[in-house]
């Protein structure tokens, strides 16, 4: 029924967790496909304590988190591909409610469940308010929330889907896996229960490291630009300028110039949240590049800081 893909890089300290969180479940008809990406520390030996001949562990040169996952998708038995990052983890029943879900929706592309975040020992609960069944208007409702509805350790895709949509962006730094829920999303209906049933650990990783990290994707997100669904091209907007700031934080003005060129139509949105990122775009495309330096320095302390606070010596205000 399920293939679960993990894509495994230095995670020695939370792989073992999330592999028990695995084979507690109480639907038992699927497989595991570890992919290890490369990893520098302990992670493969981890994995190679568990003995369960449903776990398939492979080994190959660091790509990324999209390349890894497309590797598993690409070895993948079953007709349902689940996804859950090596430092996430799912309840007992999360499969079984899921393989209720598909049942019930056996049409739909993608299938998602609400999820609880963890930062710092501390529990935050992600419950959208939007019934369980097939999400109408998937973009206007992801507007209306505080987060993404399709949450990488909290989705399940269809397999035939990748045949239609294509798989992981490779080398898109960040967004990569709402890039592709995305791309679904456009395509295929999608389904969602709200029982919480996956945790989400916000741990630090490489995030800080990404801020000014350009992409070496073909891909973009003015790719999903549709001229006849405002919400879709709202949504992508949110994504994209994203991007556009990390370019600039890198220095990779002709790339950053080009995504803020694309998405001015965001100002006849007469929006203060485009307002701002758009007018922090313009700023820092047009920033000598040791001004940029300088205030990067400071945006990656502050990430530092909502992340792992204790690892710096005095507080950012």
């Amino acid at each position: 029924m399920f293939s679960i893909i993990i894509p495994l890089y230095n995670k020695e300290s939370s792989i073992a967790k999330t592999l028990t969180s695995v084979l507690n479940q109480t639907f038992k008809e699927f497989e595991v496909l570890v992919i290890d990406d490369g990893s520098k520390d302990q992670s493969l030996s981890r994995v190679q304590t568990f003995s369960d001949y449903r776990i398939k562990v492979y080994s190959k040169a660091n790509g990324g988190v999209s390349d890894a996952r497309n590797y598993g998708i690409d070895r993948a038995s079953y007709n349902y591909i689940a996804f859950l990052d090596a430092d996430d983890g799912w309840d007992n029943n999360y499969l079984e409610e899921m393989e209720k879900l598909i049942a019930k929706y056996p049409d739909c592309g993608m299938y998602n469940c609400a999820y609880r975040r963890v930062k710092s020992n501390k529990i935050y609960s992600e419950s959208p308010n939007i019934p369980d069944g097939i999400i109408q208007e998937y973009f206007k409702t992801t507007l209306t929330l505080n987060d993404m509805i399709s949450w990488t350790s909290a989705t399940i895709i269809k397999k035939e889907v990748f045949d239609s949509v294509g798989k992981f962006p490779v080398g898109m730094v960040s967004g990569e896996d709402c890039y592709m829920w995305s791309k679904v999303a456009i395509k295929y209906p999608v389904a969602f229960t709200q029982k919480i049933m996956a945790t989400y650990n916000m741990m630090l990783s490489d995030a800080y490291l990404r801020v000014a990290k350009p992409d070496t994707c073909q891909e973009s997100w003015y790719d999903l630009y549709n001229e006849n669904d405002p919400y879709l091209n709202k949504f992508i907007a949110t994504k994209a300028i994203e991007n556009g700031l990390r370019h600039a934080w890198a220095g990779q003005k002709k790339k950053s110039k080009l995504i803020e060129q694309q998405f001015e139509f965001v100002k006849g949105f007469n929006d203060k949240y485009f307002n701002s990122r758009l007018k922090k775009l313009y700023y820092l495309n047009r920033l000598p590049y040791f001004a940029v330096k300088v205030l990067l320095l400071y945006k990656k302390l502050a990430t530092l800081h909502f992340f792992e606070p204790r690892l710096l010596p005095v507080r950012l205000c």
